[in-house]
């Protein structure tokens, strides 16, 4: 049979598949116990605040909310959320610096659009999450990894990699970063280095794409101000979610930046999406109104930190000792790494046998290293699940390592 594949732009053919999403459709079975997504807990989904508000949102203001809005977001819900920035994180923007995505996703896509010319080089974290590098990598920018450690990319490292791909002639143009418990690795940037990114960013002219989808689940420690608040050059594309706090099928998520830089994506979506869901954002900012938003995320807080800890008191139970694993203090990841020369893609294999799943660590190094490594989600899974899902990983690594 005749197709148009022949006719595939570059990018759809190069564009890689999400290594979560094939593995969950691999383990889209009720008896598989999943430590794999990233999704959080439909437990934690407001239900019935979201349905006493879409009801009355459908009878007093239906006319607008289910209509096209403007492509910047409802008026309302951005002054919201630029005060609410203000305060939380302390970032001073108006709403002009401030508009309403269809998902961080988004926010990330059009950042890309904007900055990323072929050949361009982005700069990620090793490992990092596929979603930011991927969207860089559709506008055909060159990844160029950088290593990562406990508290997170090496400012060091980074500027290593940016003399050596300057001195080589290409173009470096962005900083791609996850600052608080970064997926895969869970670890979180201190704020020396956030001042170290943002000064880097300066000396060599690069842009700093912040993906800050976790900030507000801090199960551990005192929360650090993000990269953004240290931004005094308008660099920063800051992003941030509702898909963790408050639930992620509406798909909304705002960005921060500069007005200049809100314009330029604000122009670009239009040629996408015209404007996020209209009819969600008049959901949330009635939720945000009423003073529900940050209630929600002490509670989500509240019982992601005991999933947190039984996940981490389940492997220290079950896991050789020659296995390492962060502690992270908020988010949702655990990553665990294998002795040298362990495949992890090889046991993902065998714990699919056995009804585990989980992810493995290579597709997060856009430098084909990671191998030895796995993500473990505590975010879905009950505890009951995590803990047999453990145990029986525990079997598979102590007969390997």
């Amino acid at each position: 049979m005749a197709t148009i594949n022949h006719l595939f732009a570059k990018r759809a053919r190069e564009v890689q598949a999400s290594a979560i999403r094939e593995i969950c459709k691999l383990i889209a079975k009720p008896e598989v116990r999943s430590l794999a997504g990233g999704w959080p807990d439909p437990a934690t989904f407001p239900v019935e605040e979201i349905r006493d508000i879409a009801q009355k949102v459908l009878v007093e203001r239906s006319d607008l909310a289910l209509q096209y809005t403007t492509s910047e977001g409802l008026p309302e819900l951005r002054r919201f959320l630029a005060d609410w920035v203000k305060k939380t994180d302390g970032v001073d923007c108006t709403p002009d610096d401030l508009f309403i995505t269809h998902g961080a996703a988004q926010g990330m896509e059009l950042a890309a659009k904007i900055l990323i010319e072929p050949g361009d080089v982005a700069f990620v974290g090793l490992p990092t999450y596929f979603g930011g590098s991927g969207a860089c990598q559709t506008f055909g920018a060159e990844l160029v990894g950088v290593p990562l450690d406990v508290d997170g990319m090496i400012p060091e490292a980074l500027e290593e990699k940016i003399v050596e791909v300057q001195a080589a002639g290409k173009p470096a143009k962005l900083v791609y970063v996850i600052p608080d418990f970064q997926n895969p690795s869970g670890v979180t940037l201190p704020v020396s280095r956030r001042r170290r990114l943002v000064e880097i960013a300066s000396k060599h002219d690069l842009a700093i794409v912040e993906d800050n989808p976790y900030r507000d689940l801090r199960y551990s420690g005192e929360p650090i101000p993000p990269i953004k608040a240290f931004d005094t050059e308008n660099r920063v594309i800051y992003l941030r979610s509702f898909s963790k706090i408050f639930c992620p099928g509406l798909r909304l998520a705002f960005c921060v930046a500069h007005a200049e830089v809100i314009r330029r994506m604000v122009i670009a979506r239009q040629f996408e999406d015209c404007c996020a869901n209209t009819f969600g954002q008049y959901v949330l900012y009635e939720f945000c109104k009423q003073g529900r938003l940050d209630v929600q995320i002490r509670k989500n807080c509240d019982h992601y930190r005991i999933k947190r800890d039984f996940l981490l008191q389940a492997i220290e139970r079950h896991f050789p000792k020659q296995v390492r694993w962060n502690r992270p203090d908020g988010g949702f990841f655990v990553f665990v790494h294998l002795p040298a020369g362990q495949d992890c893609e090889e046991l993902l294999r065998e714990a699919v046998e056995r009804n585990v799943a989980f992810v493995a660590g290579a597709p997060f190094f856009v430098d084909g290293s990671g191998r030895n490594s796995f993500r473990l989600s505590f975010a879905q899974s009950e505890p009951e699940v995590m803990g047999a899902a453990v145990e029986e990983l525990g079997k598979l690594l102590r007969d390997r390592v």
